[in-house]
């Protein structure tokens, strides 16, 4: 996982798939406007995506109270672009233990 000073946390395809669950299909939204807009993918499908993309980031907190803890998109994406994706709660809080500690304190 690479850091950067404004606290973006990026991943990179293999760290992600680890955090996946292990369902065939996963969950997915994309935010456009003032609508999520979420479905479910095959695993495959999100496999290649992660592959495929130039950024995985942990995402922010709310969309990791939504149990979508990744977020994968192209340089130069609008956050509609940005598809967040379903994660293992306890596999994510052991990766990003920090964050952890920060929720618990909220």
């Amino acid at each position: 996982m690479e850091k950067t000073k404004d606290g973006k946390k990026y991943l990179n395809a293999e760290e992600a798939i680890a955090l996946l669950p292990e369902s065939e299909l996963i969950h997915t939204f994309y935010s456009i406007g003032m609508c999520l807009v979420g479905g479910d993918w095959d695993r495959a499908d999100i496999l290649q995506k992660l592959t495929e993309v130039d950024r995985i980031e942990i995402a922010g907190d709310l969309a990791r109270s939504m149990k979508h803890g990744l977020a994968a998109y192209n340089n130069g994406a609008r956050l509609e672009d940005v598809l967040f994706i379903d994660t293992e709660k306890a596999k994510l809080d052991a990766f990003d233990p920090i964050a952890e500690m920060e929720n618990e304190n909220e």
